[in-house]
């Protein structure tokens, strides 16, 4: 999908921006949280650690201070107006960039503090260390330090009930957030076709961890329950086991990282460079034939050239035929 013609799409906005962390680890591992039973959105089902952006926390200038005092390394790299933006800047035009980081509540703070690419970041970070327990902090060379949940100044349930008391642990800490140790994934926006009316535009980061850590569950919005499993194993409990539910998101990009890399330290590079690639808005629109419905992403070849965000209309496929329909599926991801 064209950049302009994206941004132009989802400025009617019905949904709210998020962030959500995949944490992977040795033996190429993910993290799932599942979700609580009386939860609003996805109930029951595995997710990765995220939640909705607060413009008022996640892009707020009070962070520059707390940059500046630890050696300015995320400064620099991040702040609209701060030495390096031209070079960043450059390689953003240059990228296939999302319209969340050009027209989403995070680029539209004013006055801008921070680049959309940084507050989405530290959303991502807050509403991991809110929901599971870790904090991913760097020093003031952009070392990340051991993520020992004893040393933390602030519980997580401060956190949630104030959001600025996330900025206020890093300044008791001395420390910054890890920034640099996400790496922008992908970006997905929940279909209109939906029954639920909560939406999310949500940007998708992963960060590779040289360890598991011990995960403290927020229970008002976690069942208590949580995995690290390799994705494949997490795909084969999707299609085997009932009760293990995998949110439409979570289950594609499961099936991304299967077979991605054979190492952690492999992955790592693959991120970082994918990172510098920019990402594309998934939203899934539902393809209707006669007896099959499709759920199309960009690339299927029968996704719509300009989606309707909204409308929460699916798109009529009957005129087609099932047969050729089922000729389409290995050019079709997912197929109901």
């Amino acid at each position: 999908m064209k950049r302009a013609s994206a941004a132009a799409a989802t400025a009617a906005r019905s949904w709210r921006d998020s962030a959500s962390l995949i944490l992977v680890t040795e033996g190429l591992r993910v993290l799932l949280l599942k979700r609580a039973a009386k939860s609003s959105f996805f109930a029951n089902a595995r997710v990765f650690p995220g939640g909705a952006f607060d413009p008022g926390v996640d892009a707020s200038a009070d962070w520059l201070p707390l940059f500046r005092a630890n050696g300015g390394r995320s400064f620099a790299a991040w702040h609209p107006g701060a030495d390096g933006l031209a070079a960043q800047a450059a390689q953003f035009a240059s990228a296939r960039r999302a319209p969340i980081f050009e027209s989403g509540a995070a680029a539209s703070v004013a006055p801008l503090a921070l680049l959309p690419e940084v507050a989405l970041r530290i959303c991502a970070l807050r509403e991991t260390f809110e929901e599971c327990g870790l904090l991913l902090a760097a020093d003031g060379d952009g070392n990340r330090v051991p993520h020992d949940t004893q040393r933390q100044a602030l519980p997580q349930s401060a956190v949630k009930q104030d959001g600025r008391e996330f900025l206020r642990l890093f300044s008791i800490l001395g420390l910054c957030p890890d920034l640099h140790s996400l790496y922008e994934w992908s970006n997905w926006l929940t279909p209109s076709t939906l029954s639920s009316p909560r939406r999310f535009d949500t940007a998708f980061f992963l960060c590779c961890l040289p360890a598991a850590f011990q995960v403290r569950l927020d229970l008002a919005e976690m069942s208590g329950e949580h995995d690290w499993l390799p994705p494949v194993e997490a795909i084969d409990r999707f299609h085997s086991e009932p009760a293990f539910s995998l949110s439409p998101p979570t289950l594609y990009e499961l099936a991304k990282l299967a077979g991605q890399a054979d190492s952690l330290q492999s992955l790592e590079a693959f991120a970082k460079h994918r990172g510098r690639l920019g990402t594309e808005l998934y939203f899934p629109v539902l393809g209707v034939g006669q007896r099959l419905a499709f759920t199309m992403h960009p690339g299927d070849c029968r996704y719509p050239a300009g989606p309707d965000f909204n409308s929460g209309r699916h798109v009529d496929l009957g005129d087609i035929g099932d047969d050729q329909l089922m000729r389409d599926r290995p050019a079709n991801r997912i197929v109901h």
